[in-house]
This record gives structure tokens, C-alpha cells and sequence, in this order.
């Protein structure tokens, strides 16, 4: 039930009294915080800041309109909207080393979870234990290591309300582990490892546990000799069974006559020809209507075949208050009674399928762990909030976005590009220049309609130069072969080792056999416009027969956007994985914009609801609700400006024209400084 932020709520008892404010998890309106203990511990202050500054408490004797789930809802949207602010500014900051970065983060968590039980009442979010049990073999896996320890006893379950936990992230639920972070007063125990009394392997997330109730088994014998049941009388060759319910009794006669027809209470059995035979005989008629009983019943013949043996083993739907009998005569015709005292009872246990209960498996019950029976007071689970997405993460400079971009150059360069280059050949004609390579695509290229072709490399040219290039080292026509003995490698064969002469040099030699073929020879060349190839020289009769080879690429390739088609890819600023700022990171310079921006709404809310009775008198206070709305909106404005002028003096272009600008100063400093003069 939501509380008015009054005096009599926050202030009455002192500090304590807070704790009457509904509790914070599940009562904001998505939730985002619910699990960061800080956050619920400063929503909490901050309802009583909140309410202090409206001028309720204290002295003041203001009364609010806002309750503490309205502050709840305000700091819930100050603090994602400080995360929002600061994290467009990292966004845009570093979206080009960003873009085409996987958001597989968004996905990814840190290790070492871990349930940390606080000594801080404000936290305000109790975990209630079921009472502790011996688990099963099946409960734990069928786990071969811990089989002992399972059929001893010595494993323990207890379970609790996955509600009551704060950030309770099932899919780790393996690595949650309790962690010391308490007095001995609430533990019971001085820096004691709860990690060394559970079996955090074994955690799971299921449904309630059902429990069914079963009685175990309950015998007794007679001797079967002594019995008057086995005469020959029929009269006295019979007995009756009374069932658990008290009412139900059916009568067994056993005869050496023809067998009659049997009734619905009453059931004939024939003798046998010795003892152990009408035992048996007895023990077949028992079983075959035992569901008359409403009981389960069991008969067999003991070790010798004197003794009759039964059992019963009661349902958990039957009555055991009443103790099931079977009743017969003895050789004096005196009524005698085989009691079956009533049972034990027992419970087996069944953890059915849903997500609504966190089972521990532990060394001793949860309560023997903890001071404070089943109740762990503020035991929430905290380390799961570290390490999501980018958060808390720093970002360092890449170059695959210049890259992605540079590949567009490269490739008309011929050096690179994400293009498809096709090779296509043609014929050379004897006496034929011009040849048309877009009907040469027409028909070979496999082209859509209205699609051409992109001419990239035509390979009619003379050899290249590299070829007819005088090795430098062989000692052929560059004379340096006496250069190399006078380093003393002329010992060495073969010369090629490229170990003296410069690259430029190389460089040169192909240049000028390249100019040289261009000056003093006839070089094959050619023209290209509009896919129409004209070559030179005109092929003559030696060419007949010959292949002319060149590069393309189809247009419509090439002007179509190529898209990266990865999973989980960067694409634009909505992916970048960023989640919602983690409270407990946020420092004190932080959370003071956040304390004053969630005073902003909180008196923007109570400005809007006291506008509605603008004017009233009450009890001699003039309500004025206009200015404290007006109030209310140009804080929230400032505020927002305050946070982009100190965002915009964080950024990378920021610091480092912040850095230049220093160096500059630093340097026309020690410009002013005297310089010694050194006398010789």
C-alpha cells in the first residue's frame, strides 16, 4: 500500500520508521534497478530527501501529495536518464572503432556469482527458507561423487521464493554461491567461506515441491497350525478382515467342499491337502481382493509352511486411525485377533517444472547456517550486475572502419574491394582491330536485362620487365662482382642474394627496360570506349588462334551496397551493446545529479497536482501549485544542460584539444624562462 511521504510515515520513529515505506523491488515500473542493493538503499534516502525538501518532517508541517512510489518511479528515470545521456556520448565517441563489432555482449556475463548476504536492514528484501530436507539421488543428479553423502543423509535442499531475490539470473544459477559479507551477529559464524557448505552444481530453478504423504509397512504372523481356520468344519473354518476404515468386514471360509459362488463379503478358499497348502491357498484369495480393502495386502508363506506372513502397506487416501485386523477362531471356538498396528507415516517428494522456486543443496540446513531461523534477513545476489555489454568496459581505437571504407578505393585501385572480378577470353582475328565486348557479355556473361559490363584488366601487353632484367649479383653486365669480394661475399653462390644493392635500384632497372621498349620498339597496346576494343598492332597470321584475356565485373554488382551478413553485428547506434548503467557503479559526483533530478520530477508531479486545486485555502495555506511546476521544469532543463556541457568537455576531441592547448601553454611557460649563458 502506497504511504503519502507525511511526516507520521518518514519521521515519527526516527531513522527506523523508513522501514514502513513499501519495499522498493517490484515496485518500480520496469524494474531496471530492482536488483542493484545500492539502488534500493538510496531510493529509500531519497524519499525522505525528497520529502525534507517539499518541507514535510522536521518542523515543516507541509503535506505532500506524492507517495514513496512516485519517488520511486523518479529515481528509477534519473538514473536511466543519466545512463542514457552518458552513454550516447560514448556512442558517438566511438562508434567508427564500434560499428561492425559483434553485440554479443549483450548475452555475456561474468563469472564467480555469488549470494551476499548485508547486514543493512534498508535493503529491505527478505529471503524466506523452506525447512530444510535430505535430498534425493534424483535430486541431485544421480551425482556418483556425492553418492555417499546423498544415501547418508548428509546432503541438505532447501528452497525460497525466486521474488525474493534480487537479480536472480537462473540461466548462471550453477555458479551461485554464498558469500560472506556479514557480521558474526547475523552469520553466526567470524569470516567463515558459506562457499565450503554448499553444492552449488546441484542449484535449480523449478516449481513448488509437492510432498505425498505414505505409511510404511506394518507385519505380523501366526502359526497356521494352531489355527481353527484349517479344521474341517466349515463353521469354524473361517475368518473375517476388518479394512482401515473401521466399517468394511468380509468373511473368508475355508471349506473341503465343492467351493460356492463368492459374494461381496463373503469369499470362499479351498483347504489344501496338507498346511502349507491352505496357507498358500489363503495368501492367493488375499491378493486377488485386496482392492475390496481399500488397503494393499500381502500374503505369503513363511520359512516353514506353518507360518502365515502378512503385510499392509497403507495408502496415503486410507484412514490409519483405525488398525486393520483379521479376525479367526481358535481350537475353542474363541474369537481371536491379528492386529496390524497402525503405521509410520513418511513423505516422498517430487520438484515439479516451472520457474518459480530456487532450490540450494547444502551441508546442513539453510536455518543451522544463519542466525535467525528461516528467515535470512536482506540476502540479495549482487555480482551478476557486473560485466553486461560495454558497460564499465573500455573501448580502444581499431582501424576496421578506415578500412571498410578504404576497400571501396582499393578496389578501383584493383587492390582489394568486395567485387566479384570475372575473367572472360575472346579470339584474336588475323587482320580484325576492333572487337565488341558488349556483345561479347550478351552472350557470354550471363547479364540481366539492362545490366553491362565493367572492362578491368586487359592482359595484351609485352612481358613485364622483371623478366629480361639483368641479375645485378650473377656478375653479368653490372660490374659489381668486385664489389662483392671486396665485402667478401664473392665466396658465396650464387650471387642472387639481394643483399647489397638498394630497392631503388631495382626499381630503376625496370623503369628504364620499360621506357626502353616504348622508345625503341613497337609495343602491344590498345584503346578501350564503350566496351569497343581496338588492339595494336592489328593482329596479323601468327595470331590466328590466339586468346585474348581481360578482367570485369557486372555494374550491377558493383553499384549494388554490399551488406555484412554476420550475425549479431553492430549496425547502427540502436545495437551498440550498451545496457542500462549499473547503479552501483555510478560514483557520488553521479548520483548527486541523479538525487537532484528526482527532486526535479518528484516537484514537477507535485507542482502538476497541486495546480489542480490552485488557489484553495487550506487551514490558511494558499495553495500555488503554477510556480512550483514552473520551478520543477527549469531545474529539469538546467539540469540536462549542466550534464551535456560536462559530457561535451569529456570527449576524446575535447580532451585532446584540452591536451594541445596545455602543451601550448607548458611550452610558452618555459619559453619565458631565462636561458644560462655558459662563459668558456
Amino acid at each position: 500500500m502506497a504511504n503519502q511521504l507525511s511526516a507520521n510515515t518518514l519521521f515519527g520513529s526516527g531513522y527506523n520508521n523508513r522501514l514502513n515505506l513499501d519495499r522498493v523491488k517490484n515496485n518500480t515500473p520496469f524494474g531496471y534497478y530492482d536488483n542493484d542493493s545500492e539502488f534500493i538503499k538510496d531510493t529509500q534516502k531519497a524519499a525522505a530527501f525528497v520529502a525534507q525538501r517539499l518541507g514535510v518532517g522536521g518542523t515543516g508541517n507541509a503535506t505532500t501529495y506524492i507517495t514513496e512510489l512516485t519517488v520511486y518511479a523518479a529515481m528509477e528515470e534519473a538514473v536511466t536518464t543519466y545512463g542514457n545521456m552518458v552513454y550516447q556520448y560514448k556512442i558517438r565517441d566511438n562508434y567508427i572503432n564500434l560499428e561492425g563489432g559483434p553485440t554479443l555482449p549483450f548475452n555475456q556475463t561474468e563469472t564467480g556469482d555469488k549470494i551476499v548476504l548485508s547486514q543493512d536492514p534498508s535493503v529491505n528484501s527478505t529471503v524466506y527458507w523452506s525447512g530444510g530436507r535430505t535430498a534425493t539421488w534424483d535430486e541431485i543428479g544421480n551425482d556418483l561423487p556425492n553418492s555417499s553423502s546423498a544415501a547418508g543423509g548428509e546432503i541438505y535442499v532447501s528452497s525460497a521464493s525466486i521474488n525474493d531475490f534480487i537479480s536472480p539470473d537462473v540461466k548462471k544459477i550453477n555458479n551461485w554461491n554464498f558469500y560472506y559479507y556479514q557480521t558474526p551477529s547475523i552469520s553466526g559464524y567470524d569470516n567463515y567461506d558459506f562457499s565450503q557448505t554448499t553444492y552449488p552444481q546441484f542449484n535449480k530453478v523449478a516449481g513448488a515441491t509437492v510432498a505425498t504423504l505414505h505409511y510404511s509397512e506394518s507385519y505380523t504372523t501366526f502359526n497356521t497350525t494352531a489355527q481353527a481356520i484349517f479344521t474341517s468344519t466349515p463353521g469354524s473354518s473361517s475368518f473375517s478382515v476388518t479394512a482401515s476404515n473401521g466399517t468394511d468386514k468380509f468373511l473368508f471360509v475355508v471349506t473341503a467342499s465343492a467351493l460356492p459362488n463368492d459374494t461381496i463379503t463373503t469369499f470362499y478358499i479351498a483347504t489344501g491337502s496338507n498346511a502349507n497348502n491352505t496357507a498358500n491357498n489363503i495368501a492367493k484369495k488375499l491378493n486377488s481382493v485386496t482392492s475390496n480393502f481399500g488397503v494393499t495386502i500381502t500374503a505369503i508363506t513363511g520359512s516353514t509352511p506353518t507360518t502365515l506372513e502378512l503385510s499392509s502397506s497403507f495408502g496415503s487416501t486410507v484412514d490409519p486411525s483405525v488398525n486393520f485386523q483379521i479376525n479367526y477362531l481358535d481350537g475353542t471356538s474363541t474369537p481371536q485377533q491379528v492386529v496390524f498396528t497402525q503405521p509410520n507415516t513418511y513423505n516422498t517428494y517430487q520438484i515439479t517444472s516451472g520457474e518459480s522456486w530456487i532450490y540450494f543443496f547444502t551441508t546442513y540446513p539453510i536455518q543451522s547456517l544463519f542466525y535467525g531461523g528461516a528467515t535470512l534477513n536482506t540476502a540479495y545476489y549482487q555480482d551478476i550486475l557486473k560485466g553486461r555489454g560495454l558497460n564499465g568496459k573500455l573501448i580502444n581505437n581499431t582501424l576496421q572502419t578506415q578500412i571498410r571504407i578504404a576497400e571501396s578505393y582499393a578496389q578501383e585501385a584493383g587492390v582489394g574491394g568486395y567485387v566479384t572480378e570475372y575473367t572472360g577470353s575472346l579470339h584474336l582475328e588475323p587482320g580484325k582491330q576492333v572487337y565488341d565486348l558488349n556483345a561479347w557479355a550478351a552472350a557470354s556473361a550471363s547479364l540481366e536485362t539492362g545490366d553491362r559490363i565493367e572492362i578491368r584488366q586487359i592482359f595484351y601487353q609485352e612481358p613485364p620487365a622483371i623478366v629480361r632484367y639483368f641479375d645485378p649479383y650473377a656478375g653479368t653486365g653490372t660490374g659489381v662482382q668486385g664489389l662483392l669480394e671486396t665485402f667478401g661475399f664473392g665466396s658465396y653462390s650464387p650471387g642472387v642474394n639481394f643483399m647489397l644493392m638498394p630497392v631503388y635500384w631495382d626499381i630503376q632497372k625496370i623503369q628504364a627496360i620499360e621506357l626502353n621498349d616504348q622508345v625503341r620498339k613497337s609495343a602491344f597496346s590498345f584503346d578501350l570506349v564503350n566496351n569497343q576494343l581496338r588492339v595494336f598492332p592489328v593482329p596479323g597470321d601468327m595470331y590466328e588462334g590466339h586468346m585474348l584475356l581481360f578482367k570485369y565485373m557486372k555494374e550491377s554488382e558493383k553499384y549494388l551496397p554490399t551488406t555484412d551478413n554476420r550475425p549479431n553485428v553492430i549496425s547502427d547506434v540502436m545495437n551498440v551493446p550498451y545496457k542500462n548503467p549499473i547503479y552501483t557503479d555510478i560514483n557520488q559526483v553521479g548520483r548527486s545529479w541523479i538525487f537532484r533530478f528526482t527532486l526535479a520530477l518528484c516537484k514537477e508531479i507535485e507542482g502538476q497536482v497541486r495546480a489542480t486545486f490552485q488557489g484553495t485555502n487550506f487551514g490558511g495555506l494558499v495553495v500555488n501549485g503554477s510556480e512550483l511546476l514552473t520551478d520543477a521544469r527549469t531545474e529539469k532543463v538546467e539540469l540536462m544542460t549542466e550534464l551535456k556541457e560536462y559530457l561535451d568537455q569529456t570527449t576524446r576531441r575535447s580532451q585532446l584539444e584540452r591536451k594541445q592547448a596545455e602543451s601550448e601553454f607548458s611550452r610558452q611557460t618555459m619559453n619565458q624562462i631565462p636561458l644560462l649563458i655558459y662563459a668558456l
